[in-house]
């Protein structure tokens, strides 16, 4: 099999892309690229390796775009054309940027809230539940609630007044569906995921975030 390579063939060139800051799909442009054709007799591709700077932040990621001879699609005209997959680095999703004021959250707190984030924006489903899980087990010690189970512990926040009864009733769903994900290897839905994080993201803001933001107004 051979193959070319060619340096910054794609320089220039504007991709639309989720932008890892802004949250929305913006404008990107090319600002170097390596592309590598290969190919023998029954199949041809070529992978494109891009670095790409959102035009409406400046922030920048990397992008790896692939196509093959042997993968094609029909347009709404009934032409063929190859299409073309791609991969953004780092992994994200729309709706979903990490929380502001990451630095706030305790060391531990912060870690398994990073990796959590990172299996839920490339859909690794049964790490982002088990992530969940451990997000709101290291609270529950950082905030050191008593019982022989995370039910309790969860229970124990609200005596300590670290939760409202109502927030607790909403976190042991959570709690569930970590369960399902770590004992049962049950995947969640993408929809249980998002909403799950949502609460837990909500529990880290109410914890720490917005006590840290009081204390700078004293």
């Amino acid at each position: 099999m051979s193959t070319k390579i060619t340096l910054n063939k794609t320089k220039d060139e504007i991709r639309e892309v989720v932008c890892k800051h802004c949250n929305n799909t913006t404008n990107h442009k090319v600002c170097s690229s390596v592309t590598s054709s290969w190919g023998n007799e029954d199949i041809q591709g070529v992978d494109k390796y891009e670095i790409i700077r959102c035009l409406g932040c400046d922030s920048v990621s990397f992008r790896v775009a692939s196509s093959n001879s042997e993968d094609f699609e029909q347009d709404d005209e009934g032409n063929y054309f190859h299409p073309e997959s791609q991969e953004i680095y780092p992994n994200r999703l729309m709706g979903r940027v990490p929380l502001k004021d990451i630095y706030s959250l305790p060391d531990k707190v912060r870690s398994i809230y990073t990796e959590t984030h990172a299996a839920l924006c490339t859909r690794l489903q049964i790490l982002a539940g088990v992530g969940i899980r451990a997000l709101v087990e290291v609270v529950c010690s950082e905030e050191h609630a008593r019982g022989r189970n995370l039910e309790r512990k969860i229970d124990d926040l609200v005596k300590k007044e670290v939760l409202t009864k109502r927030n607790a009733e909403i976190l042991h769903k959570t709690r569930l569906l970590g369960n399902a994900a770590a004992h049962e290897v049950k995947a969640p839905s993408n929809s249980e995921l998002d909403v799950a994080f949502d609460i837990v993201e909500n529990l880290l803001e109410t914890v720490y975030i917005i006590p840290k933001k009081a204390e700078r107004l004293k």
